[in-house]
């Protein structure tokens, strides 16, 4: 090869880098946001019409890019490492450091949503259990909420992580073993308050405020998930995976708030208020437009009677085209049934055995009539007519039996109920009494006890003659201690529950609640960790 042949060789490989420039040049020109609102090259153009760029997603942060460009293409390998990094200093318990690495891998990946999700767990469930001081937990805890502020201004249009604040705010601080000393805790941390006025929460609202004035945690989680309703409704990403989960998140947290109440002693109009207000967000998620997982269509939750009696109208119609089919072909089927079969569905439930339910069960399953089956018995004069009626109905009852199994996804109507209930001056004045007695055993008073303990069960035997639905272990949460109490009282008489006690129902109930249960085996897993580390599971919300 002589020095002309490589000579020509290098100009055409130069000749083809400046042409190449110009393709480039065309595909990764930056957006700009001058006067004449320059789009910038394609992929520039792809960004922004599919919302991929960092402004679509939330903030930019300089350090997160200059990091991101300092690691070229080996951001990947920096990430596990310094994941390894944090799973080393975590089992050191050299916890600053652990918070120092998990800030780096959050600049490096400031979008990958699950590292938000799974270190702030990390913060405020793992790490915070190996301190014995509560207060120490409660700082903790206040970690892993701050971690989740701040990545959802790295992802503000991700309603998800958003909401996780208000959950971590909620059930972490108000449902923990410490929850009187960490709500305690939170409605006196102004620092914190004003961290969340920072990222955009009204602090100093009535909305947010508890009984002494001051931030509930049940209360700004409240705020927090109306935060990402409006995200969800606003942005391009939506509601990811179940919309209900979604939904019933923001009237739970005031049903907690009013339920926390009592238990801190604010037995008056306080609690009723409070369970008044939790009703009216119950209502109100109900007139909610949810996407069914069943009919892939949006359902509300108060059209369950309106589908029901369309079905029943429909159902009344097919049944004036053919009187009579309906029962024949309930009959035949029943007659088609095998005689052990046909003999469990005749036995009386008292004298049912496993093996009778086991046949019930089976023998249920062959006698359902569908609306088609019907329509096909009919005459032939008609059999078109019910057809039709009949694919008609068939598709209101999926509508009705989806809106039933929403409800019971979430206890809806339990909850509803519930919060009337709770609302009945009968009702505060129960738990008064109850209250009252419980201080009486404490002091040891036990006659007093007793008949306030006997006022208290015959107010409790009223309230649940007219709400039957109300004797649950949610309903007796805060009653079951005292039910304790007065089964430990009798004993010291020795006497025993007497028979009919009205609350027999939470008698078991509080006996279950007392057991002694195994200790956890659950485990956090982590992606670098063999030996994993103790802790509890996060339910998957992505």
């Amino acid at each position: 090869m002589n020095l002309e042949t490589s000579f020509k060789r290098k100009v055409s490989y130069i000749t083809g880098i400046v042409l190449l420039l110009f393709p480039l040049f065309y595909l990764g020109q930056p957006s700009t946001s001058d006067a004449d609102g320059g789009r910038g090259g394609k992929l520039a153009q792809l960004r922004a019409e599919n919302y991929l760029a960092q402004s679509n997603l939330g903030e930019i942060d300089p350090v997160s890019s200059t990091m991101q460009l300092a690691t070229f293409g080996l951001r990947p390998i920096a990430v596990i490492v310094l994941w390894e990094k944090a799973t080393r200093f975590q089992k050191m318990e050299d916890y600053d450091n652990v918070t120092a690495t998990v800030n780096q891998i959050s600049k490096l990946q400031p979008n990958f949503v699950s590292i938000w999700k799974f270190q702030a767990h990390n913060l405020a469930y793992n790490i915070s259990v190996d301190f014995d001081n509560y207060r120490h937990r409660y700082q903790w805890v206040r970690r892993g909420i701050d971690f989740l502020m701040e990545g959802t201004q790295y992802n503000s249009q991700d309603a998800k992580l958003v909401q996780e604040v208000g959950a971590y705010t909620g059930s972490k601080i108000g449902g923990s073993d410490e929850k009187r000393q960490f709500r305690r805790l939170f409605a006196e941390d102004d620092p914190f308050h004003q961290r969340m006025e920072d990222y955009g929460l009204e602090m100093d609202s009535q909305l947010v405020a508890g009984v002494d004035g001051k931030p509930d945690n049940w209360k700004v989680a409240n705020r927090w998930y109306q935060k990402s309703e409006d995200v969800a409704k606003f942005s391009d990403g939506g509601i990811r995976g179940d919309w209900l989960r979604f939904y019933e998140r923001k009237p739970q947290a005031l049903i907690y708030y009013a339920i926390s109440l009592e238990d801190d002693g604010y037995l008056d109009t306080n609690a009723q208020q409070a369970f008044a207000t939790a009703q009216a967000g119950l209502v109100e998620l109900g007139t909610l437009d949810i996407l069914s997982t069943f009919t892939r269509t949006t359902l509300r939750l108060n059209q369950g009677a309106e589908f029901q009696r369309k079905l029943d109208d429909m159902r009344g119609e097919m049944d004036k085209l053919g009187p009579g089919v309906r029962q024949a072909e309930k009959e035949k089927r029943f007659n088609e049934l095998s005689k052990p079969q046909q003999e469990a569905m005749n036995l009386a439930p008292e004298l049912r055995t496993e093996y009778h339910e086991r046949m019930i069960q089976e023998a249920n399953q062959a006698l359902f009539v569908s609306e088609i089956d019907i329509a096909n018995a009919m005459p032939d004069g008609v059999k078109d007519r019910a057809l039709a009626l009949a694919a008609e109905a068939e598709a209101m009852a999926i509508k009705a039996d989806a809106v039933n199994y929403m409800r019971s996804m979430i206890n809806y109507d339990y909850w509803l109920r519930r919060c009337e209930m709770e609302q009945l001056d009968l009702a505060i004045n129960a738990r008064k009494t109850t209250a009252a007695a419980d201080e009486l055993f404490i002091a040891a008073r036990l006659q007093p006890a007793r008949e306030e303990y006997e006022k208290a069960w015959a107010m409790w035997t009223n309230i649940f003659e007219k709400y039957p639905s109300m004797i649950t272990k949610d309903t007796g949460q805060n009653l079951m201690p005292s039910i304790a109490n007065y089964v430990e009282l009798l004993s010291q008489f020795d006497e025993e529950v007497p028979q009919g006690f009205a609350l027999q129902e939470l008698v078991d109930l509080a006996e279950a609640e007392l057991a002694p249960l195994p200790d956890s085996n659950i485990q956090f897993p982590s992606p670098s960790n063999p030996d994993r580390i103790k802790g509890e599971v996060p339910k998957p919300q992505y």
